[in-house]
């Protein structure tokens, strides 16, 4: 199987926590945004501890984890050297370009502190 060919599944498939658009749980919690704004491989930034607000991932939200960073999505996706990292950044441009953004963001507002 070529590089480009391997899927790389979104955090709600690794999960499996149904609230993806047409998943088994949206109907009964809503469509997470991540899965609105298609961040599905840069969940963090959107709805876990790297967000500015109240996290949505049931898996932070509960205490599950403490903190995205144990998470093994963020640690397969990372973008601090991980080669599916990188991967990311090359095979979803628009994910990228959103994920660079909200990060920026976060740190301007948590400098200003």
């Amino acid at each position: 199987m070529k590089k480009e060919d391997e899927e790389l599944l979104n955090c709600w498939e690794i999960r499996k926590c149904g609230r993806q658009k047409g998943g088994e749980a949206e109907a009964e919690f809503g469509e997470c945004p991540v899965s609105k704004m298609k961040m599905g491989h840069s969940c963090w930034v959107i709805a876990g501890s790297f967000h500015s607000g109240e996290p949505y991932c049931p898996r932070v939200k509960n205490r599950v984890i403490r903190s995205c960073i144990e998470c093994g999505v963020f640690k397969l996706y990372s973008r601090t050297g991980d080669a599916k990292g990188r991967e990311i950044k090359e095979r979803f441009p628009e994910e990228e370009e959103v994920y660079l953004k909200l990060m920026s963001d976060r740190f301007k507002k948590n400098n200003k502190k």
